[in-house]
Order: structure tokens, then sequence, then C-alpha cells
């Protein structure tokens, strides 16, 4: 009888590491994911600013100044919105 309940005992607190364990490997999957959302967000914020040097050109080219500010404030728009995402993703890792 007590081997069985010895048996029971170890049964019962390996299924517990078990489940320790997988939490802590679910934990650390998603903060890779985490981490690779905020590299892809940031490359394209990088890139988005980078574009922002674009409507000069557009401008120069000879393209509407109502349309290149309409651009502008769009883009403007898009980077807020990708640096709030970035923040939030970072704070929660």
């Amino acid at each position: 009888m007590y081997k069985f309940v010895l048996m029971i005992g170890l049964v019962v607190s390996m299924s517990m590491l078990s489940v320790d364990h997988t939490s802590v490997g679910i934990a650390q999957v998603q903060a890779a994911d985490n981490m690779a959302q905020v590299r892809l967000i940031l490359k394209k914020l990088r890139g988005s600013m980078a574009s922002m040097k674009d409507f000069d050109d557009l401008e120069a080219a000879g393209m509407d100044k109502a349309d290149v500010d309409k651009l502008r404030r769009a883009m403007k728009s898009k980077i807020k919105q990708m640096t709030t995402d970035a923040v939030d993703l970072i704070t929660a890792l």
C-alpha cells in the first residue's frame, strides 16, 4: 500500500513538473514571436521614415503640393501607429 501511494505521489508530482516546463516553453516561444514582431515593425518603421524624404522629390518633380501634403499626413499617421505598436510589443516583453 505504501509503495502504491508513493507511486501515485511520484506520478502526480512529475505531471506537475511537466506542466511547469511546458508553460515556460510556451512563454519562451511567445517572447520569441514578440521579438520577431518588434524587429519587423522596426524594419518597416525605418523604411517608412526613409520614404518621407521621397515626398520632397515628388514635389520637386511637379506633383501638386496638396497631394504631397496628403501623402505626408498619411505616412505620418502610419509611422505614429507603427511606433505605438512597437512600444506596446516592447512593453509586453
